[in-house]
């Protein structure tokens, strides 16, 4: 009876930390049904966030949700760029086709056709030995078992050269949910990437990814995410995300810290002048908060997009 007693307790107290409801109609006004049939812009603004780190990390945790995921929604709650620097007793240089910094990314989206899927992805490195000679170090995906990644180079992605893995799951709306991204030495001395997707209220924890970089001596650095819509006939619809919880264990101590603030661009993180619509975020005592639809004129965003103070009702490891 004792146990069963402190088990619902524990249950009474893990459901309090539940984000409330969000009533994104008091940030925004909504769209009407004429607005939502114009084609409007290409895409709808491009909100990108960037917690503030200043020490390289071997995991990295956030709580997140989105009430509003209209197709072509894309929420990415984590980009991860990856330190490289202690292969330079190797390699003069590293990179990839896309930009100097060896990186991964992992997110929900809603395809066209209504279906939700999971999306990670990790970058080819280009390694560069003093001679001159090159080496492509390509990721594998070890998790899930049942599928392998896709390849992807510049002839058929705009992103360049990098290793994806996308699978159909379920997720819901107004629902909290939790990724820790942890990275481990694998067999062959390689630098493991694994994602887990759990509910903060812990009622289930599931690895989703497992990437062997083929990298070593490597560490997460500078994470940061954005929520986006890449399906032009669905620009016009709101879509929205949260986050709050965010922290990362530090390469320095092997200690967990929370982030302390964030900062945003609009837009600035794509190659693009300006997607045109509206756009709104801010923070309170649960959580960072964002909406963005193509339409304009439907709410006035801040004009301060640094220094926003995170809500953390949790520090330490992320059960």
């Amino acid at each position: 009876m004792r146990k069963v007693i402190a088990a619902l307790f524990v249950l009474i107290l893990l459901a309090g930390t539940a984000l409330a409801e969000r009533d994104w109609s008091q940030v925004m006004t909504m769209p009407t049904d004429e607005q939502l049939a114009q084609e409007g812009t290409a895409r709808s603004p491009y909100i990108a966030f960037f917690p503030a780190f200043y020490d390289g990390m071997t995991a990295y945790a956030m709580d997140f949700r989105t009430d509003d995921d209209p197709i072509g929604t894309y929420v990415c709650p984590v980009v991860f760029n990856i330190n490289t620097s202690q292969m330079g007793e190797k390699y003069t240089r590293i990179w990839t086709d896309y930009s100097e910094q060896v990186s991964g990314y992992f997110g929900f989206q809603v395809l066209a056709d209504g279906r939700k899927v999971v999306i990670m992805s990790l970058w080819n490195a280009f390694c560069e030995d003093e001679n001159g000679n090159v080496e492509e170090i390509k990721a594998k995906v070890l998790i899930p078992d049942w599928m392998e990644g896709a390849e992807f180079n510049p002839d058929n992605n705009g992103e360049g050269s990098f290793i994806q893995c996308i699978y159909e799951y379920d997720w819901e709306t107004g629902k909290d949910y939790r990724f820790v991204l942890e990275q481990s030495t694998g067999e062959n001395g390689t630098t493991l990437f694994s994602l887990f997707l759990m509910e903060p209220d812990g009622e289930y924890q599931t690895e989703m990814f497992r990437f062997d970089s083929g990298l070593t001596d490597v560490w997460i650095e500078n994470p940061c995410g954005f929520l986006e819509n890449f399906w032009e006939d669905a620009a016009a619809w709101p879509r929205t995300m949260e986050i709050w919880n965010i922290r990362g264990r530090m390469m320095s101590t092997g200690e967990w810290e929370n982030a302390e603030t964030i900062s945003f661009t609009i837009n600035g993180s794509i190659d693009v002048d300006n997607y045109e619509g509206s756009w709104n975020l801010g923070q309170d005592d649960d959580s960072i908060w964002m909406i963005t639809s193509g339409v304009p004129g439907l709410c006035e965003g801040p004009e301060n997009l640094d220094d926003y103070p995170i809500p953390a009702t949790e520090s330490g490891v992320p059960n």
